[in-house]
């Protein structure tokens, strides 16, 4: 009887082990770095553990094989005594199936969901086994490394990455405890989607582009600025796919008492091209390197597809900015907080709408919802027409000219309720 209760402690000792050996690999570093420096005690304890990670696993792995073979016998011992002979193999299968499921299985898939928790709680509890089992560890480490150095494997001890979902996950954290503030939360997240956007995602698409023929005298172009309110814009020669150059206001200033020299072509400066599908992470460089604030962005046939300038790559990370001529008023930030009934703007982004609806609108043409639902109907939609997608119905709700100016959006599964 009493072999069985030691059986009973022996099993419950290797769901530990297992546990907690998968607890402490699948722990969020960074998550446990920030609670040390709150000075919480598991968590300085874990930390240190996890600073000698080849100790600590071996510390676990031995602690559990000692259990482990000891149940083993002790099956083995009880199964022989009632089924003689015929015992082994069942206390074979019985070991085997015990330590399956509720020695590995069971215990790790648990701590893989919840691995902070069992780390903290148990690593008092692994600390103390580290000390008692030091000589055997130490001994084990030593083999181990004389066989990974026969083989000539290499081990990188020190090297320590995080992922981008643990710094994420860092950043969530600090905005819960108040380290950051919501703004400052929201700006950083804004960084890693803003590394995975693309030219086209935040482009001044062609239609909406202002520019200036190469022909136009000095008058013309002041008068062209002022109506617009333009600081700096495309200069084409032909239309609107053969641009030249971009002409920055602040140039025509050199020419005002001597207007007769003016010329476009003389003031304007190399224009910047960039593919429509060039990442934004690369952009912010290569406007820097070439000294320009404004991109021309072009398609894989090299026709004009829209432009890009600095305020608008700023305005992804800091959101609206102020500027003293808003020379495109392109940007339309969602905000949908009524997910089963809303109105939104037609020139909101598919973007953003997939990721405050939680679903996947996908378009090769189209960056907004009212070129999407233009793309879907085939043709230029009128009031009242819509289209149903993902559970959900887009209803053109308001037209600027052939623009689509409003879109209500509603849950079908709202209906149902």
């Amino acid at each position: 009887m009493i072999l069985v209760f030691v059986a009973i402690g022996l099993i419950l000792l290797s769901m530990i082990f297992s546990a907690t050996e998968s607890a402490f690999l699948a722990a969020n570093k960074l998550r446990i770095r920030f609670l040390r420096d709150q000075k919480n005690k598991a968590a300085v304890r874990v930390w240190k553990l996890l600073s000698d990670k080849e100790r600590l696993i071996n510390t676990l792995l031995v602690a559990n094989d000692i259990v482990n073979i000891s149940l083993s016998s002790i099956l083995a011992y009880i199964s022989i005594k009632l089924f003689g002979s015929a015992g082994v193999g069942i206390a074979t299968f019985i070991s085997t199936l015990i330590l399956l499921v509720f020695g590995e299985i069971s215990p790790k898939t648990f701590a893989t969901h919840h691995p902070e928790p069992i780390a903290f709680f148990f690593s008092g509890f692994v600390v103390f086994l580290e000390i008692i089992l030091y000589p055997f560890v130490s001994v084990f480490s030593a083999f181990s490394r004389f066989i990974l150095k026969i083989f000539k494997v290499q081990t990188n001890e020190k090297k320590v990455s995080f992922t981008e979902d643990e710094i994420k996950t860092f950043i969530d954290v600090s905005g819960e405890h108040g380290v950051l503030e919501k703004s400052e939360k929201t700006m950083m997240h804004k960084v890693f989607k803003f590394s995975d956007l693309e030219a086209k995602d935040i482009m001044i698409p062609r239609k909406e582009i202002k520019a200036i023929s190469v022909n136009e005298n000095y008058k013309n172009v002041v008068e062209f600025s002022e109506r617009f309110r333009l600081s700096r814009f495309p200069v084409y020669k032909k239309d609107i796919d053969d641009i030249v150059g971009i002409l920055y206001v602040k140039d025509l200033l050199f020419y005002k008492n001597c207007v007769e020299e003016f010329s476009v072509e003389k003031v304007m400066r190399p224009p910047l091209f960039i593919l429509e599908t060039k990442k934004m992470s690369s952009i912010q460089q290569m406007l820097t390197e070439n000294h320009q604030s404004m991109a021309v962005v072009i398609d894989e046939y090299s026709g004009t597809n829209g432009v890009l300038t600095t305020e608008d790559i700023a305005r992804e990370i800091f959101g609206p900015i102020a500027d003293e001529y808003k020379p495109y008023a392109k940007r339309v930030d969602v905000v949908i907080n009524n997910k089963k009934n809303t109105e939104v703007n037609g020139l909101s982004r598919l973007t953003d709408i997939n990721e405050q609806l939680n679903i996947k609108l996908y378009s090769k043409n189209c960056e907004t919802i009212g070129g999407y639902i233009s793309e879907v109907l085939g043709h230029i939609p009128e009031e009242g027409e819509g289209i149903t997608k993902e559970n959900y119905r887009f209803t053109v709700t308001k037209m600027d000219d052939k623009r689509v100016s409003a879109v209500l959006i509603r849950s079908l599964g709202a209906e149902n309720e």
